[in-house]
């Protein structure tokens, strides 16, 4: 039985990913994994916020930083792309309603990470 599949988003910098990921976008760090305590990379780190979790590896075996994309399915797109620009979030960009049912706005983390927030127009 499946449990769970987790997105890994290649980052250059843990630090900076860790401050957006859980400073502007909400999520919290649950885990990271450094091989040296005592440098900040590589790191591989988890981050949820409710039901999603996402890793975020600056390992370089995990691919280059920026080279990804997740989509994040929410109850109410329009309140969470509020709530992103509140929090200074860069570029959350407008709020499509697509042919295929969902309404969804798309933004990118400092690493070019393609996240796209979407809502099933029909829940």
């Amino acid at each position: 039985m499946f449990k769970i599949a987790l997105p890994i988003l290649g980052v250059s910098k843990s630090a900076v990913a860790e401050a957006f990921y859980c400073g502007q976008l909400g999520f919290r760090l649950e885990y990271a994994y450094r091989p040296n305590p005592e440098k900040p990379d590589p790191c591989w780190m988890g981050v949820v916020r409710d039901g999603a979790h996402l890793v975020l590896s600056s390992f370089e075996c995990d691919g280059p930083p920026g080279s990804r994309g997740v989509q994040i399915y929410v109850e109410d797109a329009a309140a969470i792309q509020r709530e992103f620009r509140d929090a200074g979030v860069a570029g959350p960009e407008q709020l499509m309603d697509q042919t295929w049912g969902n309404l969804e706005f798309n933004l990118a983390d400092p690493d070019g990470n393609q996240i796209i927030i979407a809502q099933d127009k029909d829940s």
